[in-house]
């Protein structure tokens, strides 16, 4: 068993981003006697999840969703978890193609931006642009 004190250094996080979760339904401490929280090992790998979740850019309520699915029966709950997943994949796979535009742009602008005090440097930095903006 664990504190929240203990499953927040076990865990390297604050303890108020434990109360957090918690307060955002997340997760669901025991109560002792003394009403202190007590977490388990299962709670310490479920917080676990939902640590590397939000590093993976996943909203909280994704990963609400993504934590109700073990209620369902296995076959749904791949079903839903496989779902979700494509979703965030093809969502950050979309920001990484912005990202790569915006490094074009920046490429493109940078020794234009320079030496735009010609006609000709000012079109090709405008048509670089439109180019770009065109692919957004």
């Amino acid at each position: 068993m664990y504190t929240i004190k203990t499953l927040a250094q076990a865990l390297q996080i604050p303890v108020s981003t434990i109360r957090y979760y918690e307060k955002k339904g997340l997760l669901v401490a025991k109560r002792a006697a003394n009403n202190y929280r007590q977490f388990t090992e299962a709670d310490k790998s479920q917080l676990s999840l939902i640590l590397v979740m939000k590093y993976a850019g996943f909203s909280l309520a994704e990963t609400k969703d993504m934590l109700s699915f073990s209620g369902l029966s296995q076959a749904s709950c791949a079903s839903e978890t496989q779902k979700l997943i494509l979703q965030k994949k093809a969502a950050l796979l979309r920001k990484i193609d912005n990202y790569k535009t915006i490094v074009q742009l920046l490429d493109a602008v940078g020794p234009l931006a320079i030496t735009s005090d010609t006609p000709e440097a000012e079109a090709l930095l405008s048509q670089k642009i439109n180019h770009i903006f065109e692919n957004l």
